[in-house]
């Protein structure tokens, strides 16, 4: 089947021909709206697509990245019953072996002599597709389908920073998914109806140090949950959002994302002021990642586990959380 670049009508520029951002772009949208192309100010600018599969029995995350100076491809699996894990990144200079797009729902693809991947936009859904150490006995294979609901809306906020930056970012959650995974002589396929897929799309001139935390999870129903911090704190703008029934509902208010510091498997507890999110997030196994090049780093940490508590609707209903197959990011960067 042929692959389908979707470009949005009428976008706005993310920022003008100086690289610097567009009073007119800045803010929060159901769908998006904004063309994320970065000219001008060279090494500072940052573009990144994140993909993570969740599943009852297993997990996944794909992240192509360019850093200006940089390209970085990885390749995540997790097995949430038995810890078993296979991971797989690779750095390329000045983002050779792969180009991200300026839009979503656009086709992108990494690809390295030992890792690639390859997601192509169609007609309502997206192919994606990756192997990694496929020479070795546990080689690494994924062919997935994500279906991208047309009612379905998304998390798409852009918002300044300090000193100039500023950081564009398309979330999108609850997206069904079907296909299977291989490692080594091991299938593991999605659950009908429980598996989802998540992308994070992001695009900015970030800091040279940059700190977040975000947190996620999708369950079936249509109940999903997108919680932010770090990155918005000074711009008085909220990446905070519900979706009941796959129906979205923006949060302005902050949400409190805390974990005892002293032990790294501690369950989290999210929470806001009006009682609209009372949730605990229990982790089963955390990954951790610090790929470094020079002076340059990126500390991150994932926590992958399972949400319960509850939530109160738009009309104060409490709809509550059940083991719900989710994640918490934590990145502290320098770049």
């Amino acid at each position: 089947m042929n692959s389908f670049t979707h470009t949005l009508p009428q976008a706005l520029p993310l920022c003008g021909t100086d690289g610097r951002l567009n009073p007119d772009a800045i803010g929060w949208s159901p769908r998006p709206r904004t063309d994320c192309a970065l000219p001008g100010r060279p090494g500072r600018r940052k573009r990144w697509n994140h993909w993570c599969i969740t599943t009852p029995d297993w997990m996944l995350t794909v992240t192509q990245a360019d850093l200006d100076y940089l390209g970085y491809g990885a390749l995540y699996f997790l097995d949430l019953h038995t810890g078993e894990s296979a991971s797989h990144h690779h750095l390329c200079w000045f983002g050779r072996g792969g180009r991200l797009p300026d839009q979503p729902f656009q086709n992108h693809a990494f690809s390295h002599p030992k890792l690639q991947l390859q997601v192509g936009e169609h007609l309502g859904r997206a192919r994606l597709t990756a192997a990694a150490g496929v020479t070795s006995p546990r080689a690494l294979q994924v062919a997935l389908d994500v279906q991208r609901p047309s009612h379905l809306d998304s998390v798409n906020l852009v918002a300044p920073m300090a000193n100039g930056c500023f950081h564009a970012t398309c979330r999108q959650l609850a997206l069904p998914v079907t296909g299977s995974i291989r490692l080594g002589t091991r299938e593991y396929a999605c659950a009908a109806g429980q598996s989802f897929a998540a992308m994070d799309f992001g695009r900015g001139i970030l800091p040279l140090h940059t700190h977040w935390t975000r947190a996620a999870f999708a369950a079936p129903g249509g109940i999903a949950g997108n919680f932010g911090a770090g990155w918005t704190e000074h711009s008085g703008l909220s990446e905070n959002a519900l979706w009941f029934g796959g129906e979205l509902e923006h949060l302005p208010l902050q949400v409190r994302i805390e974990q005892d510091l002293h032990n790294p498997l501690a369950p989290w507890r999210l929470s806001t002021a009006d009682e609209r999110v009372a949730l605990v997030f229990t982790p089963l196994q955390r990954h951790h990642r610090r790929p470094r090049f020079g002076p340059f780093f990126a500390d991150t940490q994932q926590w992958f586990g399972h949400y319960d508590g509850l939530l109160r609707s738009p009309d104060g209903e409490r709809v509550p959380v059940t083991k719900a197959v989710g994640w918490i990011g934590s990145t502290n960067a320098r770049w």
